[in-house]
C-alpha cells in the first residue's frame, strides 16, 4: 500500500511539475502583425476594403499601437456607408509610404483572457494632402464635430490565439500558433473623444457609437519590421 502510494505522488507531482499556466495575452500580443483576413458581420471579405497597401501593427509591452491601421479604424466607426467615397481620399491623408504611421493604444488584463480594449488614433499623417475633417464630413459629421484628432476606443473586443494549445508541431500548427484574431461584436462597446486644449478627455458626439461595424479581423506575426513590410507592399 505504501509502495502504491508513493507511485501515485509521484506520478502526481511529475504531472504538475510539467504543466505550466498559459502565456498572457499581454506576452501574446507583442511584436509586428500583418491582417492577413478581414470578413463583416455577415461573413464578406473585405481586407481589400482597409489596407493602403498594407495594414500592419507594432503592439509594444508599454501598449502603445503603432502602424498603418487608420483605414480599418474608420471601417470599423464607421462601416460600409460611403466607404468608395471616402477610401479615395486615405492615400491623401495617410502618408505610409514615407513611413508617417498613426499611434493609438491597448489595454489588456493580468494573465490568459479573452477579451482586451483597443484605442485607435485617427489623425492624418500627409504633410501636404488632406485632414481628418475631409473623410469625416464625406460620413456627415456635422461641422461642430470636425476635430482633426479623435480617439476611438473599443471595449471588450474579443481576443483569441489559435493554436496556442497545439502539443504536436505540426507546420498547420507552427502557422495557426503565430495568428491573433480581433472580433468586434455586439458585446464590444465603442467611447469617442477628442482631447481640449488642457489634454482632457472630452466626449465626441460626432458618429453614433453604436453604429460601428461588427467584424473580424485575422492577423499574422512577422518577423520583419513594419518599416520592410509596408515597403515590401508599395
Amino acid at each position: 500500500m505504501k509502495k502504491l502510494f508513493f507511485c501515485l505522488l509521484v506520478s502526481v507531482t511529475f504531472f504538475s511539475s510539467c504543466t505550466k499556466e498559459p502565456t498572457a495575452t499581454k506576452i501574446l500580443m507583442q511584436g509586428n502583425w500583418q491582417l492577413t483576413a478581414a470578413t463583416d458581420a455577415n461573413g464578406n471579405d473585405i481586407l481589400s476594403k482597409v489596407t493602403f497597401p498594407v495594414t500592419v501593427i507594432q503592439l509594444t509591452d508599454d501598449n502603445g499601437m503603432l502602424g498603418t491601421h487608420a483605414p480599418l479604424a474608420t471601417r470599423v466607426v464607421y462601416g460600409d456607408t460611403k466607404w468608395t467615397e471616402a477610401s479615395g481620399k486615405m492615400n491623401q491623408l495617410f502618408d505610409y509610404a514615407n513611413f508617417r504611421f498613426n499611434t493609438g493604444e491597448f489595454f489588456v488584463g493580468e494573465g490568459s483572457v479573452d477579451n482586451f480594449t483597443i484605442e485607435f488614433k485617427l489623425q492624418a499623417t500627409a504633410i501636404g494632402g488632406g485632414v481628418l475633417s475631409d473623410v469625416l464630413s464625406i460620413f456627415g459629421v456635422a461641422n461642430g464635430w470636425l476635430q482633426q484628432t479623435v480617439y476611438h476606443k473599443f471595449t471588450n473586443v474579443k481576443i483569441s490565439f489559435p493554436g496556442q494549445e497545439a502539443t504536436i508541431f505540426t507546420s498547420k500548427a507552427k502557422e495557426e500558433r503565430n495568428t491573433m484574431i480581433w472580433e468586434f461584436t455586439d458585446a464590444t462597446q465603442g467611447f469617442y473623444n477628442y482631447k481640449n486644449a488642457q489634454g482632457n478627455s472630452v466626449l465626441w458626439n460626432g458618429w453614433p457609437v453604436e453604429k460601428f461595424a461588427r467584424g473580424k479581423y485575422t492577423w499574422t506575426k512577422k518577423t520583419e519590421g513594419i518599416n520592410d513590410i509596408v515597403k515590401a507592399n508599395l
